[in-house]
């Protein structure tokens, strides 16, 4: 039914080639006339005299030869041009292909699930260029930009955890080869990235992918596949088709949706938005278009158009089998062959009205049965591609408005599904629903329940409207909160660094000179001048510390409920603030540390060191709400553990009893002004500071293992 014309006739052969056929009228007339006069010689030879009406029906086999051949040509007639105006967006999507993609918390598996998505969004779109590229440990280019979406689909059907090097999850090396290779210079602005993942990143330097991405003016779409709380093992099948369980270092490895890091990342770019989906179904298609809604277009060189006729070989082929019954069947009685050929008269005018209507009845009963049962988004689809196959000209205009109608109210029950999961999708679905209430009132402008149900899309829409306005206001104030709370943790941060420094700048060098052996007794070191005034002063500044780390913790109590939302059991939740609040909690105790510690100059060194060790945590808060990985978070806080085992600093109180840093001090602030000199501790804040500078070194080294061993980690 499609041709591609240069110019549009009213009639055409789509088919031409066909055409070289009738070449074959000569010879096939002088075969039948040869025939002809063997059968008059043969006549005569048996003395059978008489006339035979062999010409005439020779004429009749040639005319129907011609009818056939012209049949075959495809006649077309009533053209009429579609144009493809190719004025869209680039599409990239970045499929994690990554063995942690193969976690079955989902059905049949994370990655199936993204590769059905793909196919979804596939499905929505017409003028968009898409490309595909699968990363893991890294990035490979499986399409380019292209409108050929039946290419993207066979080489989405390919992607699978060998479609890359190595293994690993690493967002960095796939957003450097969209940047670098597919996206095409002059298009910034117009280019969106659509990444599937379940993150679990190991390594990607974040700060330097928003960059990549800004340069481009990208748009990204970050889709977070999997289940956020109860982490999934990861099977494995080898060639035997048996199935195993991913194991690293000896143990079974667990996966799941590291939701934090995702929207920790589209928090540091103004262009990503991150949908957690995790294990709910969903339709990337309106996804993206709600996503592309009103973003800028921008036409290509490409301008496509085609031409499609309305098909007439039936015209040709009907008559041409009704010359050859006539010849081969002289004995049938007149009367018959007439109403014969009145027969296939009506079947030639009527044919494609009749198979239709049956075929278009037939899949509408299909559809009616099931939305009938409850399947709603199947009964969507099934009603979407009969109203865009099914010959318009060829049914009734009643029949064009129940099928839009049905569609309809099928969008309408889909989005008051989606309303408590997502109003941004659910009113996608509205909006739809609206469009096929109007279609089938424009189609029948009588239909009483498309008028009724245009009403309540309508009150639907201004429902789901406020309920949008209502969580991106409560989006707002809670990036204020967040904002607010990494001012005050920096605050923090910044008082107690200058409060540790002010208390080594009042201090003396504790450190014991060299003495040989025989030289007696090293003297007794004297405290500072003003050092009962210093100690009272550095007391009431870390108190007031201690005060401000439990607004932080209040603060961040806040969030923390408004991050898990309405779910009354807050404390089963794991959300954004979990692991900062355990910090928050370890700061306070440092912090109260610090303070005892404060109260007599004779334990500033293990005061100081409590003060760097609470420098450290609210520098892991922020690094936290900045957006590291869970992975970096549980060996900062292995290392944390252990640099805080690391100084029980050991002292001796007015007994000359040893006492540990752990356990809590009797005496308070007045008793600690009043103490007499007491000897030395075993560490200097030299010493502390040093084996501080030890410590620092010993985690980058951890962190640039870890990082180095991200192939050896290939899920």
């Amino acid at each position: 039914m499609v041709a591609d014309c240069a110019m549009i006739s009213g009639f055409t052969f789509q088919w031409p080639a066909v055409l070289a056929l009738l070449l074959l009228i000569f010879p096939l007339w002088w075969l039948l006339a040869y025939a002809r006069l063997q059968r008059l010689e043969l006549m005569d030879a048996v003395g059978v005299g008489g006339q035979t009406h062999r010409r005439l029906l020779d004429a009749l086999r040639i005319c129907a030869f011609i009818l056939l051949v012209l049949a075959l040509a495809r006649p077309g007639h009533s053209p009429s041009r579609q144009s493809f105006s190719r004025s869209g967006r680039d599409v990239v999507f970045a499929l994690d292909v990554s063995r942690s993609m193969l976690a079955e918390d989902v059905s049949p598996n994370r990655l199936e699930v993204a590769k059905q998505a793909i196919r979804d969004a596939l499905q929505v779109m017409d003028n968009e260029r898409v490309a595909l590229v699968v990363y893991a440990g890294s990035a490979s280019i499986l399409c380019p930009l292209t409108y050929d979406y039946g290419f993207v689909r066979y080489m989405l059907e390919q992607a699978d955890p060998h479609s890359v090097d190595f293994g690993g999850t690493t967002l960095q090396s796939a957003v450097e080869k969209v940047v670098d290779q597919v996206f095409i210079d002059g298009r910034e602005g117009v280019q969106d990235l659509v990444v599937l993942t379940d993150g679990g990143d190991h390594g990607s330097q974040m700060s330097k992918v928003v960059e990549l991405l800004e340069s481009k003016q990208a748009d990204v779409l970050i889709i977070g596949l999997g289940d956020p709380n109860q982490a999934a093992p990861i099977p494995i099948r080898n060639d035997n088709a048996e199935v195993t369980q991913l194991e690293y270092d000896g143990k079974v490895v667990y996966t799941k949706l590291d939701d934090a890091a995702l929207r920790a990342f589209a928090m540091k770019s103004s262009q990503a938005h991150y949908l957690a989906i995790g294990l709910r179904p969903f339709n990337l298609g309106q996804l993206y278009l709600d996503h592309a809604a009103d973003k800028e277009t921008k036409a290509t060189d490409q301008q496509v158009g085609i031409v499609v006729y309305q098909e007439a070989a039936m015209w040709f082929l009907l008559p041409a089998l009704l010359l050859l019954l006539l010849t081969e069947c002289r004995v049938v009685n007149l009367l018959g062959v007439r109403w014969g050929a009145l027969c296939l008269i009506l079947c030639a005018i009527m044919p494609e009205r009749a198979v239709a209507s049956s075929g278009f009845r037939t899949e509408f009963d299909v559809a009616v049965g099931l939305m009938s049962k409850g399947r709603y988004d199947e009964a969507e689809v099934q009603f979407a591609s009969l109203y865009l196959s099914a010959p318009h000209s060829m049914l009734q205009a009643g029949d064009l408005a129940a099928l839009q109608y049905n569609r309809g109210l099928c969008l309408a029950e889909l989005s008051k599904a989606q309303a408590e999961l997502s109003a941004v999708i659910a009113l996608g679905y509205a909006q739809q629903a609206q469009a096929a209430f109007l279609s089938a009132k424009r189609y029948a402008p009588t239909m009483s329940r498309a008028g009724v149900s245009l009403e309540s899309a309508a009150e639907w829409l201004l429902v789901l409207q406020r309920k949008i306005e209502q969580q991106e206001q409560a989006d707002r104030e809670l990036n204020a909160q967040m904002a607010a709370l990494i001012e005050h943790l920096q605050g923090l941060l910044d008082e107690q660094r200058e409060l540790r420094t002010a208390c080594q700048a009042v201090d003396i060098d504790r450190r014991r000179p060299r003495r040989s052996r025989h030289a007696g007794p090293p003297p007794p070191i004297v405290a500072p001048v003003n050092s009962i005034e210093n100690a009272k002063r550095f007391f009431d500044l870390q108190a007031g510390l201690v005060d401000e780390a439990k607004k932080i913790e209040v603060l961040m109590q806040e969030i923390d409920i408004k991050l898990a939302g309405s779910t009354a059991d807050v404390s089963a939740l794991v959300t954004l603030m979990t692991e900062p609040l355990n910090l928050i909690v370890q700061v306070q105790q440092t912090q109260e540390k610090a303070l005892q510690y404060l109260s007599s100059w004779n334990s500033w060194p293990a005061a100081r060191a409590s003060q760097q060790i609470v420098e450290g945590l609210v520098g892991r808060i922020l690094e936290l709400l900045s957006g590291n990985s869970q992975q970096e978070q549980a060996e900062e806080g292995e290392m944390y553990e252990d640099y805080e085992d690391g100084y029980d600093y050991e002292y001796m109180d007015d007994a000359g009893q040893s006492i540990m840093d752990s356990q809590a001090a009797q005496a308070d602030l007045a008793a600690g002004l009043e103490m007499q000199q007491l000897p030395i501790p075993n560490y200097t804040a030299e010493d502390i500071l040093s084996e501080e500078q030890e410590s620092m070194q010993f985690r980058q080294q951890k962190r640039l293992s870890a990082n180095a061993g991200k192939i050896d980690k290939d899920y």
